[in-house]
């Protein structure tokens, strides 16, 4: 694929890509670079059509950031709490941390579904086409998620 145009599907899909490797890396930075790598590796890619790329990019970079997480599970492992400084008394800020650690607590296999549904405002159905599932499957991830979400967000607010 040319430079030009990775360099707009880049533009267009770059943070997209980059907080859905979030969720399985926990990491900023590390998501950064897996987002990073799947646009790369678009460059190496044949022409594909335009309804393919997003989901394309968005699997990559969960492929890699999985891959990372397995690389890094069994290094020294800081908390949250550990690697931010303490936040401010801005309970915004707060309700902020703490639905973050709750996202970040739930299985692997709520954690995109919800992201793209909750975060990104994606339909169940463009959600299913995106992670490769079929819609009743991802309705049903979407909901089970949000149950789990739901309880981790309380015990995290506690």
């Amino acid at each position: 694929m040319e430079k030009e145009t990775v360099g707009q599907y880049y533009s267009q899909y770059a943070d997209t890509v980059m907080r859905a490797a979030w969720h399985y890396t926990g990491g900023i930075h590390a998501a950064q670079d897996c987002a990073e790598e799947a646009f790369l590796r678009l460059l190496q890619e044949d022409m594909m059509p335009d309804s393919k790329i997003l989901p394309w990019l968005i699997r990559t970079a969960v492929n890699l950031a999985k891959d990372f997480h397995r690389r890094h599970y069994n290094t020294k492992k800081v908390t949250l709490d550990e690697a931010v400084d303490k936040p401010s008394a801005d309970d915004d800020l707060l309700a902020e941390h703490a639905a973050q650690r709750a996202m970040l607590s739930l299985p692997e296999k709520y954690r995109l579904p919800l992201f793209l549904n909750i975060v990104q405002g994606y339909t169940t159905e463009q959600t299913a086409k995106l992670i490769g599932k079929g819609a009743n499957t991802t309705s049903s991830l979407i909901r089970r998620g949000k149950k789990l979400l739901a309880k981790a967000y309380e015990k995290e607010c506690v």
